[in-house]
């Protein structure tokens, strides 16, 4: 990728948020975090991160009121849910909600960096597109 991927981390309790921060710093993933969905709104607006890797719930919301912060935001990013279970229901309820995709510990850095990698061209994919002029014809 041309340039190192920015990813806000949305959590309200250490795992399995810290073992994902230490595999994406392996990743070289710049990293952030809060603890709610009223600061990771705040901090999307300003710093327009390309990933969003979010908890099942945070103190003030869950992981689709993350979504529902994604698709509102100025510029594209995609939203990584982050569980602690194998559940297939679960996983295509995330993304026919809109994530972009499903990971669970371990963080092998193998999958992992397939994720970040696919996500981080997606994204820039999109925001390249929203920068086009549109062509009419």
């Amino acid at each position: 990728m041309e340039q190192r991927v920015f990813a806000l981390l949305v959590h309200d309790k250490p795992f399995p948020i810290e073992p994902l921060r230490q595999a994406l710093r392996d990743l070289q993933v710049d990293t952030y975090s809060v603890q709610s969905c009223k600061e990771a709104r705040d901090l999307i607006s300003q710093t327009h991160p390309h990933l969003v890797f979010t908890d099942v719930s945070v103190k003030d919301g869950s992981w689709a009121d993350v979504v529902n912060l994604a698709e509102q935001a100025e510029a594209p990013l995609d939203v990584i849910v982050v569980g602690s279970s194998v559940d297939t229901k679960f996983y295509l309820s995330v993304i026919e909600r809109g994530a972009f995709d499903f990971v669970l510990p371990p963080f092998e850095l193998g999958g992992l960096g397939h994720v970040v990698r696919t996500a981080g061209l997606h994204v820039r994919d999109r925001r390249r597109a929203q920068t086009q002029p549109a062509i009419v014809h």
